[in-house]
């Protein structure tokens, strides 16, 4: 037969099971807001039982219930696809984050923009080129040009800036990352320590390092196993972070950036100094959206420095070869002041001049964009602002047809009265002109012709008079062309004086319509426009795909907690039924004792 006082411990093992059973409600009920947890459960199973003999044989009874472990709820697979997808989520809100800005600097849509000063900057020329000699027209052309290079520089300066915060914030992420790394490895050693032997769950501190999981997967793509020992070992971009003995911290390296001469932050390995290619993660999506020359901050400074280009060569060309109304030539618009050829910005020969450099960099190209000093002279500053060019074409007469065509500017303002001239070649070297002279009366005297400036390839232009107030002459390159060709042609006097506009009108047209190399081969309005409406759709596709990953990052976290989650109907149903368990237990425990009191103080007494 059993034991008198076996089922007594058959009872006390049910009391600690129920008891146990109701302090990990208790914990997970606790625990229900806390970020990271996992409900808990605890594990019953039953003792092993007695062997009793009976009439019949052998009976094996019970002796109750044991607890085995107390785990966490917790699938591993939907934390690998809630780090993978975390990943995915932070580069995106970072790219989202940094195009919002950007579309803020240009702030178009406000209809206070670059689009909107070059607007009225074009306007400004279009109302000048109706009457060229008024002062009030040009005057507030020269404004309306201070607004556009202001808009430019501002532009450039508020990028430069979003470049600096991006590695402020960088510099924040790495430091947060080595403080997560540092406490995953803490914990390792803890786990491992108390899980030794596989007797016992590190449940509260596996939760905390899945939390750090979390929060590591959105900075960065990471890769995480378990080893045997229960070590979490983490990796990203094939450099190791954590593993169950170290930890390997990342730092920041800075350089300057070869076009801009900013300062970048790089992440590398502390040990090794190898930069970190990280191909998801918050991190990568700041360096990408400061470095891409896409949608980055540098690849709308690239931009801005195309602009700026455009307006320091293209347009200020225009400018150069008309005339003011006090007959000044050869002046720009936007960069450095004076007349010289030096100044010319489309002569690579002057860039040293210039930059200061053969081969400026992008951000020189912005720095050098201003309205010229010239054009704020108190006396005659406007004047030199050239609304005019030579009236008509002039006809053009070459002894030798087959010869290399002339090109005719210069100096000419409407004023000189109409000259014959006749311009004679006297060098030529592989079919380029290198010398010429000119006469003014018929061919009876002959003046060696100046030259103009001597490109790096191509024709030479000459100073048909007085350097440098004179006419200018361009023969193309043509192997026809041999000494003693000749070219005679009439300059018309402006019958419009200083009131005619017609560069004003080319000017405009540059602008508007006319279309350059240096920006896409379009026109500056146009180039602006578009890389203003790829902003806009780069910004919608970055919200667009964040607002997905964001979606499929809640559907996997719903996931979890359906499987992780405390649910509080749960928790109160198992709180009742470990309840009822106790109490039931308590009142086999009561029974018993009063059959033992029975026995004990209640029998034998017969005789006594």
């Amino acid at each position: 037969m059993s034991s008198t006082f076996g089922g007594l411990n058959t009872v006390v093992r049910g009391l600690y099971a129920q008891q146990l059973s109701l302090d990990t409600v208790g914990h997970n009920i606790a625990n229900a807001g806390t970020d990271g947890f996992s409900r808990q459960r605890v594990n019953l199973a039953t003792t092993s039982p007695t062997t009793l003999y009976g009439s019949n044989g052998t009976l094996q009874v019970g002796t109750g219930v044991t607890v085995q472990s107390v785990t966490r709820a917790r699938d591993t697979f939907i934390d690998q696809q809630m780090w993978k997808e975390s990943s995915s989520l932070g580069y995106g809100q970072a790219i989202q984050d940094t195009l919002g800005k950007i579309e803020g600097v240009f702030n178009d849509s406000s209809g206070t923009g670059i689009q909107s000063v070059l607007n009225e900057f074009w306007k400004a020329w279009n109302t000048l080129s109706t009457n060229a000699s008024d002062n009030g027209a040009r005057t507030a052309l020269r404004e309306r040009g201070v607004e556009l290079a202001d808009a430019i520089q501002h532009a450039n300066t508020q990028l430069r800036d979003m470049v600096a915060d991006i590695n402020s914030v960088i510099e924040i992420k790495v430091d947060k990352i080595n403080q997560i790394t540092l406490e995953i490895l803490s914990l390792n050693k803890q786990i491992t320590s108390i899980e030794t032997g596989k007797t016992d769950n590190a449940n509260d501190l596996r939760d905390r390092r899945d939390y750090l999981v979390d929060q590591l997967s959105g900075l960065m793509n990471i890769r995480v196993n378990e080893d045997q020992a229960g070590n979490y070992i983490i990796q990203t971009s094939n450099t190791l972070l954590v593993s169950g003995t170290s930890v390997n911290k990342l730092a920041t390296k800075s350089r300057l950036d070869p076009d801009y001469n900013y300062e970048v932050v790089d992440v590398v390995d502390s040990a090794s100094g190898v930069v970190i290619n990280f191909t998801g993660g918050e991190v990568k999506g700041l360096i990408e959206s400061r470095d891409s020359v896409d949608s980055g901050a540098k690849g709308y400074l690239n931009k801005l420095a195309s602009m700026s280009q455009f307006l320091l060569q293209e347009f200020n060309a225009v400018q150069r070869d008309g005339f003011g109304t006090d007959g000044s030539t050869n002046y720009n618009f936007f960069g450095i002041s004076g007349n010289s050829s030096y100044t010319d910005y489309n002569n690579a020969a002057n860039y040293n001049y210039l930059f200061g450099t053969d081969s400026p960099k992008s951000y020189q190209w912005i720095a050098n964009l201003k309205v010229n000093d010239d054009l704020f002279d108190p006396a005659a500053g406007t004047a030199k602002i050239a609304a005019k060019t030579m009236v008509g074409s002039p006809v053009v007469d070459q002894s030798r047809p087959a010869g290399g065509k002339a090109v005719i500017g210069g100096d000419y303002t409407g004023i000189t009265p109409p000259v014959d001239y006749q311009v004679k070649i006297t060098a030529v070297a592989d079919g380029v002109v290198t010398g010429v002279q000119y006469s003014t009366d018929g061919g009876s005297t002959w003046t060696a012709a100046a030259t103009a400036y001597t490109p790096v390839a191509g024709p030479q232009k000459f100073y048909l008079g007085g350097m440098p107030n004179g006419i200018t002459i361009q023969i193309a390159a043509n192997s026809a062309n041999t000494t003693g060709d000749t070219y005679t042609f009439t300059i018309p006097k402006d019958p419009q004086g200083n009131a005619a506009g017609d560069n004003a009108i080319n000017l405009a047209n540059r602008l508007k319509v006319d279309t350059s190399a240096t920006i896409g081969n379009s026109s500056l309005d146009t180039f602006y426009s578009s890389f203003i409406g790829a902003l806009g759709v780069q910004s919608e596709n970055a919200k667009r795909l964040t607002d997905n990953q964001s979606t499929l990052v809640n559907q996997i976290t719903n996931w979890r907690e359906s499987v992780a989650g405390v649910n509080m109907d749960e928790e109160m149903t198992n709180m009742i039924r470990f309840q009822k368990g106790y109490n039931a237990a308590a009142r086999v425990l009561t029974t018993m004792d009063e059959m033992l009191d029975k026995l004990i103080n209640g029998t034998g007494v017969v005789g006594r």
